[in-house]
């Protein structure tokens, strides 16, 4: 196995971490979305989040910012990979990408996590409240889509 195939294990291991992993990296918490406990459920439609932060989480500096995707789970349907993109106040666009997952590997009792690092400037605004929206968007056909759904949607700055 060539050394390429070795780095992309390892990034593919680095985005399914879990939270453990990223509490040891001296990361902290900003905001957590989970559907007030029942999860978000991901479909045909395009699902839109609004992730209310901290509120000094508006006010810091060029540090690692970091969405994680937790405890993703998926029926033994087929599903489609989905696209994350940024939406920014007052964008006239649907959105700036920030990354895509899909649910290969995943079905019934398998639940994984991602994560998708995010510009630091992203939090550098100073206006109040601050909210990170974000849209999922589905990346292919949806015909036919088994059910799917994760537990949370988080931002984590270190």
């Amino acid at each position: 196995m060539g050394s390429g195939k070795h780095f992309a294990c390892a990034v593919l291991a680095l985005a399914l971490s879990g939270p453990s992993q990223a509490d040891a990296a001296g990361m902290r918490l900003l905001g957590r979305y989970d559907g007030n406990g029942r999860g978000v459920e991901i479909g045909a439609d395009a699902v839109r989040i609004a992730i209310p932060l901290d509120a000094r989480a508006c006010h810091g500096a060029g540090r690692r910012v970091t969405l994680y995707l937790r405890g993703l789970r998926a029926d033994e349907g087929p599903h489609p990979g989905y696209r994350v993109l940024l939406v920014r106040r007052g964008a006239r666009a649907s959105g700036e990408p920030v990354g895509e997952f899909n649910f290969y590997g995943i079905g019934p009792g398998v639940r994984r996590d991602a994560s998708f690092e995010l510009a630091p400037e992203l939090l550098a605004s100073r206006r109040e409240p601050c909210i990170v929206r974000l849209l999922l968007q589905a990346a292919g056909p949806v015909a036919n889509a088994g059910r799917a759904a994760m537990d949370s949607m988080e931002i984590w700055r270190e």
